[in-house]
């Protein structure tokens, strides 16, 4: 079983095969869960964040074809990043709408403050949902500088949580 494409992987979980879920936990949930302890370094929030993402992607493979995305990792991937942004950030008091307002939300006040470097890969990263790979393609650089830039951003991006929500 584990050596079965994605596209029949994506077939059984359609039909909500236990065997099938159980591989697509198996293939990605290591790699996601490197991604959400960047943004959120306690494991057991991190482990809560990786069962929400499975029970979304379970319940959810029908709309990967819909989606534009290519493979199930980038499309897993985006909903890690959302749901670990969210987790990251404080309910807002408000509607919540103000934290990716251009130029108003909280996301916009710390990506600004980052140097150029870092915010060109938070922005590809974050925004975009580029990879490591297709960034360092895109500029120019070895994927390990691409990682440290990235790393450096995060590392601002936890302290600016916790100089901005206690």
């Amino acid at each position: 079983m584990a050596h079965i494409n994605e596209q029949m992987l994506i077939e059984w979980l359609a039909t909500g095969d236990q065997a099938a879920k159980e591989l697509l936990y198996d293939r990605y949930a290591g790699a996601l869960y490197n991604v959400v302890l960047q943004l959120i370094p306690q494991s057991d929030r991190a482990n809560d964040i990786i069962v929400r993402v499975f029970i979304w992607a379970f319940h959810h493979i029908g709309t990967f074809r819909s989606s534009g995305y290519h493979t199930l990792f980038a499309w897993l991937m985006r909903k890690t990043r959302e749901l670990a942004i969210q987790e990251a950030l404080p309910a807002p008091i408000s509607t919540g709408s103000e934290l990716m307002k251009p130029k108003e939300g909280m996301m916009e006040q710390f990506y600004l403050k980052l140097p150029t470097e870092q915010q060109q890969v938070f922005r590809l990263i974050f925004f975009n949902g580029l990879t490591i790979a297709t960034i360092a393609r895109i500029l120019a650089q070895p994927e390990g500088q691409v990682n440290e830039t990235l790393g450096d951003a995060m590392r601002s991006f936890r302290q600016f949580l916790k100089e901005n929500w206690s």
